[in-house]
């Protein structure tokens, strides 16, 4: 399971050059619920509300801190993340598919911060830590998790980190 909702949160706000940037920009972190309804669009399916703002903030703030904690081999601490996800409720129902019966957990979260959180706990849960990265790139810093079968990925993006840092290594060279 690659820790999409980890990365992204922990990233947020963290200066960054696009190849298309003549400078490094810094995008405010969730600064309006509109703006982050955009920023969060990779996971999460509802629009932020700004009643929303402050537990996101919060999970933000954590995302980062955990993924710290993580890259120097610690364990974050979980307070923040569990009162968030408190209200997150889930019930057992029985499904037919395919002639079988199963079970299915179907999830109430009372609100996007607290599915948010709830899926932060999941991905934290199944992460394999030694595969959660820092750019190799000196400029960008970015996190990423390290999902190539050899372990060796070292930018969080071909576009720009790659190409730019084999750029500057020619020219090194010649």
């Amino acid at each position: 399971m690659i820790p999409t909702a980890l990365v992204l949160l922990a990233n947020l706000g963290r200066p960054r050059k696009p190849s298309w940037a003549p400078a490094r920009i810094a995008e405010p972190v969730l600064p309006d619920a509109v703006t982050a309804s955009r920023q969060l669009a990779d996971v999460i399916a509802p629009p932020v509300q700004e009643s929303d703002l402050p537990g996101l903030r919060a999970l933000q703030r954590f995302a980062g801190r955990a993924a710290e904690a993580l890259l120097d081999g610690a364990v974050p601490e979980a307070d923040v993340l569990n009162d968030l996800a408190r209200d997150s409720c889930a019930r057992i129902q029985l499904t037919a598919s395919s002639g079988s019966l199963q079970r299915q957990l179907v999830w109430e979260d009372v609100s996007v911060a607290g599915q948010l959180a709830r899926r932060l706990i999941e991905e934290l849960a199944g992460l394999d830590p030694t595969r959660l990265r820092r750019c190799a790139r000196e400029q960008c810093g970015l996190f990423f998790y390290d999902s190539t079968r050899s372990r060796t990925q070292r930018w969080h993006a071909e576009d720009p980190c790659g190409w730019r840092e084999r750029q500057h290594s020619r020219r090194a060279r010649g």
